[in-house]
């Protein structure tokens, strides 16, 4: 038996009210997850901010931000902190019953175990994207550049956990154009796959003897990818940080790497200082950082549910696909709405 009109208007009204997840549930299936705003969490490492990095995958947030060093010239391994070495929320555990227990401040490596614990815990949760800031950037000379960084993150994570360049570029002449045809996939049919996105460090960007920014080095190694026939093996999408209200994809991030920037992140008080139509228009996944201090500004680690659910529908509006925070209540970092 159909429901009555009366019925289903009530429905929709439900929908259009609600921006929490549960609310969204039966409207977010077929909305692409750039176009579907969520949730995201500054430097998710830091103990003070989540005890637990697992805390942090169970809080439902749609985004994680995550600290990586290189550690060329010593260790050989890979560090998670907001400065050199190991300072994060982390655990030694190797079991996903103990992750919230054993000694913490480990390498990046042993966080990524962390989340393929709770991954294979939880195989059919809502995509998690995962930012990366690359503090120190690449050294491919050392046995630290993009095709070891894709490798160590296929290993650790799975490759059928991945949401690749070539997943979305599929068929088209560009990863461009593909998403601005509408390729990306819908939040729905991403459950159980993370997004990863590789951005310029702050030390790196500030390095005098470091000119070329991990972002770049990254697109040309999707171009060298592609040219070769073996793009499947790129996991990350590189990302331009800073807002602009035009195309940001000019000097060296112009010309042949235009085509490999799909995704865009910055200052949410740089975004809503001017238009965002360019990216709305394109399809383009946006993270707005430090959301809460966008006027009206609210409290960066505890508002009100309320406060953030009308922050999330005021940005919702200006573009975002992310807005980041240092949020934690659950009943926050699990806020989406379809973005306007």
């Amino acid at each position: 038996m159909k429901r009555s009109s009366f019925a289903a208007l009530l429905a929709l009204a439900a929908a259009a009210i609600l921006p929490t997840s549960t609310a969204q549930a039966a409207t977010t299936a077929d909305n692409s997850i750039a176009g579907i705003t969520g949730v995201g969490v500054h430097n998710a490492y830091v103990q003070a901010t989540f005890p637990w990095l697992v805390d942090a995958l169970q809080s439902g947030a749609s985004m994680l931000e995550l600290d990586v060093w290189q550690n060329f010239l010593g260790s050989r391994a890979y560090w998670a902190g907001h400065d050199p070495g190991n300072a994060n929320n982390c655990s030694s555990a190797t079991t996903y019953a103990a992750l919230r227990s054993g000694s913490r401040n480990q390498s990046f490596q042993t966080c990524l175990r962390n989340i393929r614990l709770w991954h294979d815990q939880n195989p059919d949760h809502a995509p998690v994207i995962l930012k990366l800031e690359l503090k120190n950037g690449f050294d491919g000379t050392n046995g630290f550049g993009p095709a070891q960084f894709d490798t160590l993150l296929t290993n650790a994570l799975g490759a059928g956990a991945i949401l690749h360049p070539a997943d979305v570029k599929g068929s088209a002449a560009t990863l461009d154009a593909a998403v601005r045809g509408g390729a990306w996939p819908s939040r729905e049919s991403l459950r159980g796959k993370f997004v990863i996105l590789a951005e310029t460090g702050a030390f790196e960007a500030q390095n005098p003897l470091d000119n070329y920014d991990t972002d770049l080095e990254y697109a040309d190694h999707l171009t060298s990818l592609k040219a070769s026939g073996n793009l499947g093996r790129a996991t990350m999408f590189t990302t331009i940080n800073g807002a602009s209200a035009t195309d940001p994809r000019v000097g060296d991030r112009g010309g042949s790497r235009a085509q490999w920037y799909v995704t865009f992140d910055g200052d949410a008080n740089g975004w809503v200082a001017g238009s965002t139509d360019f990216y709305k228009n394109g399809h383009y996944l946006l993270v707005m950082a430090d959301a809460q201090n966008v006027a009206p500004a609210i409290d960066g680690h505890n508002p009100t549910v309320q406060q953030a659910t009308d922050k999330l529908n005021q940005l919702a509006a200006r573009g975002a696909t992310i807005i980041s925070s240092d949020w934690t209540n659950p009943a926050i970092t699990s806020l989406t709405t379809p973005r306007s």
